[in-house]
């Protein structure tokens, strides 16, 4: 907060200044250790400690004391709970939306966006209610100050070269090759599988050969240092003609200092809106956005190896410029990568101004939005302060690596060849497959299941497809957090959708109803067993060596917050650690003794990281076999209709075959059933019917048990008609049961019940 902005704000006070940028690096590092700390199941298992218990519980009490006194002064009502994380979480989101509200309103009063009209208080119709221009914004929060702005036309709408978001190799815009050794030709490169991945670098051939000039490796004086900002001439270059202008310019220079700024967060690929160009006769900045099918003229310099072109941290900056317009870099230096080579305490170009120049670089501008146009006047100086003084960093960086080995040229050698190294980069397409979405969800630290997954999984891929074709930043449509926090939820109401993602994204608004069904489709998946099983791959892990023995320091002396002499800690750190331990336990074990059951491990791995390393794996090879069945669900379905087919012709063959063993069973019958003719003494026809043996062995005792029954068989057989209808047979004589000997039946049964008397000898 500033006391210009809002002089009475009541809570202003003398050291408010000092107190936020304190605050903010203060959360800022509780932010990120807190990140180290365990959560989900790792969290539960250390709680099983009782020291890890008893100190977690002081920590979340104290961060509700704490919490407490700040949310008094919001919502006086709202007081947080120890050990209930719903109810704070709840409480917490309340006061952060209302903190908002009141900043919202408060920049709205400051802009006047929201002030009525004069005019159409007196009842006149105003002309114009609304402004169509931009309204900038300003936020400090810490040491970084917030640039945004409402109102900003999209300037990818109006670029002349479609932006091809699909994902289709990228192809390089270059349509001409100067300073070229080997004539322009657009090569494909394909992978080990044949597939295409991407085009051969245009300038391959240059890079391989380039050599920096033996005016750029030879010990030279101390440079000049440059005069500042106010007296440097400055050119903004935003037409075609300025644009001719400097590559006349560029052409008459040696060496020049080059920057890009880049806006990523309302497009899918990014945008180039700025590049910062100094050399020893003044800064010049191009708008990118207004003379973007120009800027490939720029090649006339960037590739001729004989001039030098001095970038700080090249590696985005490079396949930025190819992206967008075709440039390409031959004949770099890269004061980050010199740093590192010299082994500077601090790399980035602030620590770089501050060594060398004694020049403290505002950094609060790095979040800014580089769309907006006309340019702030801070904005302006901010990007010029990148190039300004970086000319003289590469000659005192220069003098420093030669110095560092005694006037020998392999240091700087070095930094030229990993410069070389970074222009010989080539612009990709992300490429989105099955596991895109294991990336946000590895760094979350949390733990998913089957359908959670599933989740996550179909919302990533749906968020990359909406982007591609709006144009628009996944971080902008729906937020990782939030991704995040649906996929875990998976809320059956369309209300549980608001209460995860709060403030929720104006895609999202819009798009409610597409999330909410795609939720409710996993919640009805299967819940598949996680059955984590010992991976072959745990045991050939590549662990990171170390260059001595795990704890193993005993040697070190015991340091204590209250009494830390630097110097002598600094002497013991400097110290080789020795090569043999002194701890016994890691001593190596003599041959032939202990198990062998650890034989080809070649440290020890704690029993937790052990855990961590097998269950990573284990959830990839789940992973790999949840994706498997899935291939098979899909395989199925889309052969469904040739499945049918398939199952009415087997049916068709079946009903053939049955019909075949039918006719020949009933073919067997007949010859079975084949009558023949006898004739008896008077002359009379007898049918007689055919039978086998086992059924003439079954009708022997029947027919002598019962006498009249087989004679009453034989009388139906006596006919010397034909086999009458079945109605015929039906009518069957009535049993005579007169003649029937019941005695024998019932004889037969008493002997059978009848029990034999039990004979018992007398003993004397």
């Amino acid at each position: 907060m500033n006391s210009v902005l809002n002089p009475e704000a009541p809570e202003f006070y003398p050291h408010l200044t000092s107190v936020t940028q304190d605050g903010y690096t203060k959360v800022s590092k509780t932010i990120k250790l807190s990140n180290h700390l365990p959560a989900g199941v790792s969290y539960k298992i250390f709680k099983t400690f009782t020291d890890f218990s008893i100190v977690s519980c002081k920590m979340s009490n104290n961060v509700v004391e704490q919490s407490n006194d700040i949310v008094i002064k919001e919502l006086p009502a709202v007081k947080l709970k120890p050990n209930d994380i719903e109810y704070n979480t709840e409480k917490i989101i309340d006061v952060n939306d209302n903190i908002l509200d009141r900043v919202n309103i408060n920049i709205d009063n400051v802009c006047r966006v929201n002030a009525p009209c004069e005019q159409f208080l007196q009842g006149v119709k105003p002309t114009q209610a609304w402004s169509n221009k931009p309204v900038i914004t300003k936020i400090q929060v810490g040491s970084t100050l917030f640039i945004g702005a409402k109102n900003i036309p999209r300037p990818q709408l109006s670029f002349k070269d479609p932006i091809d978001n699909s994902d289709s190799l990228w192809v390089p815009k270059i349509s001409d090759k100067p300073n070229n050794i080997k004539p322009l030709a657009l090569n494909i490169l394909y992978n080990e599988e044949g597939e295409a991945v991407g085009y051969e670098h245009p300038y391959k051939m240059e890079l391989d050969l380039y050599q920096p000039p033996a005016t750029f490796i030879s010990p030279e004086p101390s440079p000049a240092f440059p005069p500042p900002l106010e007296a440097t001439p400055f050119t903004y270059v935003d037409t075609e003609a300025l644009i001719d202008e400097l590559v006349t310019h560029l052409d008459t220079v040696v060496e020049l200092a080059i920057d890009v700024e880049h806006h990523s967060y309302r497009t899918y690929q990014g945008i180039t809106c700025l590049i910062q160009i100094s050399t020893f006769a003044g800064d010049f900045i191009i708008d990118a956005l207004a003379v973007r099918e120009h800027i490939h003229k720029l090649n006339l310099c960037f590739t001729d190896p004989k001039k030098l072109k001095v970038f700080h941290g090249a590696e985005m900056d490079i396949l930025w410029l190819q992206r967008d317009f075709g440039v390409y870099v031959v004949g770099m230096f890269d004061t980050h990568q010199a740093a590192r080579v010299l082994s500077l305490p601090g790399l980035s170009l602030k620590r770089l101004l501050m060594r060398y120049c004694s020049v403290d670089a505002d950094k609060k501008y790095q979040l800014a939005d580089w769309r907006v146009r006309p340019l702030p006047d801070e904005l302006i100086k901010y990007a010029r302060m990148d190039t300004h003084y970086l000319l003289y960093i590469w000659h005192r960086m220069k003098g420093e690596l030669l110095d560092a080995v005694g006037g020998q040229q392999h240091l700087l050698l070095s930094v030229f060849e990993l410069s070389r190294q970074i222009c010989g980069a080539t612009y990709n397409k992300e490429v989105i497959n099955e596991n895109s979405h294991m990336a946000i969800y590895l760094r979350s630290k949390k733990s998913f299941n089957s359908k959670q997954m599933a989740a996550l999984r179909l919302l990533y891929r749906w968020r990359d497809a909406q982007a591609r074709e709006l144009d628009e930043s996944t971080t902008y449509l729906l937020p990782n957090h939030m991704l995040l926090a649906l996929a875990e939820a998976l809320p059956r109401e369309v209300q549980g959708l608001s209460a995860c993602c709060n403030p929720m994204s104006p895609f999202l608004k819009q798009n409610l109803v597409t999330v909410h069904r795609m939720l409710l489709s996993c919640r009805e998946l299967p819940l598949e067993p996680q059955l984590y099983q010992m991976p072959a791959a745990v045991n050939t892990m590549s662990v990171p060596q170390l260059s001595y023995k795990v704890l193993d320091l005993g040697h070190f002396p015991d340091y204590k917050e209250e009494s830390i002499n630097l110097d002598q800690a600094a002497v013991h750190l400097e110290t080789e650690p020795p090569n043999q331990p002194d701890i016994p336990v890691f001593k190596a074990s003599e041959p032939g003794s202990g198990s062998g059951l650890n034989v080809d491990a070649k440290m020890f791995i704690p029993p937790y990281d052990r855990y961590k390393q097998y269950r990573s794996l284990a959830q990839v090879e789940e992973i790999k076999e949840y994706k498997e069945k899935e291939a098979k669900i899909a395989a199925i379905s889309k052969g469904n209709e040739y499945i049918k087919t398939e199952v009415l012709i087997k049916l068709q063959e079946a009903k053939t075959l049955i019909e075949k063993e039918s006719d020949k069973s009933n073919d067997k019958e007949i010859k079975q059933e084949a009558v023949i003719s006898v004739v008896d003494d008077g002359g009379q026809t007898l049918r007689k019917r055919k039978i086998s043996n086992e059924k003439g062995k079954k009708n022997e005792p029947c027919s002598q048990q019962n006498p009249n029954k087989a004679k009453s068989e034989k009388s139906k057989n006596k006919n010397p008609n034909k086999v009458k209808n079945k109605s015929e047979q039906m009518n069957v004589k009535p049993f005579n049961y007169k003649n029937v000997n019941y005695r024998k039946f019932r004889d037969d049964s008493e002997k059978a019940h009848k029990q034999p008397k039990m004979k018992f000898k007398k003993h004397k």
